[in-house]
């Protein structure tokens, strides 16, 4: 590890990057923050709450109702073998996947796409999903649309700011992702543990990411359809 040489300077690191020779755009960049602010609103509700979701389903508990040592273990392990399948599936989608269709549609395109299936994927989770075999399929499909949201909205946003602004607006931009995760904690939770509908975490995780698609499709690609995927920006779990 002596050996390696270290770069003078850490911005060298991103110099390569296309010069972005227009205006920030900040009427394109208002629709990110949004559109993007209703995707962390779905994904928090769900790493936050599918502990109780399985625990009202899986093992016929009260969400409120305290439970064995057994069940807890049962239902750790269901959800590591789910957030497993999801984050490896979000790990290869972008390159395997995700590229190659932004070439084709479009990166907004693209990511609307993910995000729909995704949707559609907590909505199945929320009606149809009794044991942990279709749980797991369908965290398989969620895995496209975390490997979008991962990666495609700050390759969006950066397409929309100058270089010189990229610091301020990376800072609002990852407020759109702590600021639905603190109204998850606020208000979900009580919407959640005050309801008697078992599958309510996974509908308002389905309906708030089909909200997050509907406005992504507001979102104007601002260069011609390219396949190049960034990662990193957009948080992770």
């Amino acid at each position: 590890m002596f050996f390696i040489e270290e770069p003078k300077k850490l911005n060298e690191v991103s110099d390569d990057a296309p010069e972005i020779t227009h205006d920030t755009n900040l009427v394109e960049l208002i629709k990110i923050y949004a559109a993007h602010a209703f995707t962390w609103l779905a994904v928090q509700t769900m790493f936050v709450y599918i502990f109780g979701f399985l625990k009202s389903v899986f093992y016929n508990y009260e969400i409120t109702e305290k439970i064995s040592e057994e069940a807890n273990k049962l239902i750790g392990d269901n959800i590591s073998i789910s957030f497993a399948i999801l984050n490896t599936v979000g790990f290869l989608v972008p390159v395997l996947l995700l590229a190659n269709v932004a070439k084709v549609l479009g990166r907004v395109k693209t990511h609307v796409l993910a995000l729909a299936l995704m949707s559609a994927s907590y909505f199945f989770i929320a009606f149809f999903v009794k044991d942990s075999t279709t749980l797991y399929i369908a965290m398989a499909v969620c895995g496209i649309g975390w490997g979008s949201l991962v990666s495609l909205p700050f390759a969006i946003m950066s397409e929309n700011v100058k270089k010189d602004k990229m610091g301020l607006h990376m800072g609002i931009f990852n407020l759109s992702v702590v600021i639905p995760q603190l109204l998850v904690s606020v208000l979900i939770g009580g919407i959640v543990e005050g309801s008697s509908e078992k599958n309510l975490i996974f509908i308002i995780s389905g309906g708030a990411m089909a909200i997050s698609a509907f406005l992504w499709l507001f979102v104007k690609e601002s260069k011609p359809a390219g396949g190049e995927v960034s990662r990193g920006g957009g948080g992770g779990h």
